[in-house]
């Protein structure tokens, strides 16, 4: 007879504790405690090394783990299978996203989603720190950085075009710089990663080879809606992703500096468990932002037609006048 109690060992070794694997299951900490105890008692092993700061697994402990987690997995993922044939795609999808991205690039794409899986419940998480997806219990990840974690597949979801703005206040005031260089004397927007803790260095491409620019200025944010909003008050210059800056690129409120010297893309990964079997909604929601990803190249393309045509439209207005 298979145990009880096993989906909860296995709980608690992934959690590496008694309450987050509570926590997790959604049950008390005791009632964790108590099960784990019933299994030894059945199995007469013991499986946990015990102290009051830590808890490790025994010998016994690692090679029950090893036998029992890939078939309690394989069986969990033939029920999902068997109940998915008889349902349509349905239940809470859980997806952890960056903040700035998550808002400006992904929950745009969600209205159509829902609209065609209207069966399917979301639960958003914005925080662009590098989160654990299996200790988390998200379905889905989105983002740049991925925590070293076998359990896990990463696709290439979009590219991200760094692009370096202003606005036309401030560069009339302090003028334009033609090189990354220039940039030294300028107002520097920092960003300061929630992951490293460390003002994020400015990419610029030359000759085929990165080089590095380390901002400098009077203000340092953790997030980029913030050096936006710092950079169209004219406070100074910030680089952020093309997508950020798209709207105010295309009407002329901001202006695009270096472009010749543009860093390559930065991959942004769609990020799930390295199961054998996919929910219907996690799959569904996988191949549809795929599919809607946008091309950032084209779209900046877009936005330097839209500012040309202005440009002309503006510089024909006043011949006439």
């Amino acid at each position: 007879m298979i145990p009880s109690q096993l989906p909860v060992f296995i709980s608690v070794v992934n959690n590496g504790n008694f309450s987050a694997a509570a926590r997790q299951l959604g049950v008390s900490s005791a009632a964790v405690s108590k099960s784990i105890s019933q299994l030894e008692k059945t199995l007469s092993l013991r499986l946990f090394h015990r102290t009051t700061h830590s808890l490790t697994l025994t010998e016994d402990g690692q090679d029950l783990l090893r036998r029992t987690e890939p078939l309690l997995k394989e069986l969990e993922d033939q029920i999902r299978l068997s109940t998915d044939k008889q349902l349509s795609a349905h239940g809470k999808l859980k997806v952890n996203l960056p903040d700035s991205f998550g808002r400006q690039v992904v929950m745009p794409l969600l209205p159509g989603f829902m609209e065609k899986y209207p069966d399917i419940e979301f639960e958003l998480n914005f925080d662009d720190a590098v989160s654990d997806l299996v200790k988390e219990g998200a379905d889905v990840g989105i983002g740049a950085k991925i925590n070293e974690d076998s359990r896990l597949i990463a696709r290439r979801y979009y590219n991200v075009q760094p692009i370096t703005v202003a606005t036309r206040g401030y560069l009339d005031k302090h003028g334009w710089p033609e090189t990354p260089e220039d940039l030294a004397q300028h107002n520097c927007i920092g960003y300061r990663s929630s992951n490293t803790g460390r003002v994020m260095p400015w990419s610029f491409m030359r000759d085929g080879i990165e080089h590095h620019f380390e901002p400098r200025g009077n203000l340092v944010v953790n997030n980029f809606s913030a050096a936006m909003k710092a950079v169209e008050m004219d406070m100074g210059i910030a680089t952020v992703g093309a997508w950020y800056a798209k709207e105010c690129l295309k009407e002329g409120c901001l202006q695009r500096l270096l472009p010749g010297y543009a860093p390559d893309p930065v991959t942004i990964w769609i990020y799930y468990s390295s199961r054998s079997y996919l929910p219907a909604k996690t799959r569904l929601f996988i191949d549809y932002m795929l599919e809607n990803s946008i091309d950032e190249q084209a779209m900046i393309l877009a936005c330097e037609q839209a500012e040309s045509a202005r440009q002309t439209a503006l510089f024909n207005q006043h011949v006439a006048s």
